[in-house]
């Protein structure tokens, strides 16, 4: 996927230009725990993908270890509420072309040094497209998936290593 290889350069990038992440984060965080997200949505292992990329997208960018809950300063807890998969576009027949994949989560990041939520309740939207006939896109349901969940962990690690 083009996006995986996006996070791999970024990432050589920034820790090869003497990049410091000291700042990024609440002093006092250095680590973090995910527990799978709660699924409450009809779309089968989506807690699965999307926690496991929250969590390959918190280790590619290491300001935080991730490590068991025992152990964390931090605790990352979510749920997936929405999934949606609605035409988007038609053709002149009126049979749907495209599709659109929404994914939407609400997650909180709580400090079990502070005994207090960092940020909480927010609710972050993902979104990806796919045409029926893969072969002239070159996008599946399966890449339009994995479009909406890489921007949410992106909004996730944006939220939880650089707005503090």
């Amino acid at each position: 996927m083009i996006w995986k290889l996006c996070i791999f350069f970024s990432v050589l990038i920034l820790s090869g230009c003497g990049y410091s992440t000291s700042s990024r984060t609440a002093k006092d965080i250095k680590s973090i725990a995910v527990p799978f997200f709660e699924n409450k949505t009809p779309e089968p292992n989506l807690e699965l993908r999307v926690t496991e990329e929250i969590i390959n997208n918190l280790i590619a960018d290491n300001t935080l270890r991730v490590v068991d809950e025992a152990e964390a300063d931090a605790l990352l807890d979510g749920t997936i509420v929405r999934f949606e998969n609605a035409p988007f576009s038609f053709n002149q027949e009126l049979n749907a072309e495209e599709y659109h994949v929404v994914v939407t989560v609400q997650a909180t990041l709580f400090s079990r040094l502070l005994n207090q939520a960092i940020w909480e309740g927010k609710t972050i939207t993902g979104d990806g497209s796919y045409f029926l006939d893969v072969a002239e896109s070159g996008f599946s349901f399966d890449d339009a998936v994995d479009e909406a969940i890489f921007e949410i962990t992106e909004r996730i690690l944006n939220l939880t290593v650089q707005d503090w």
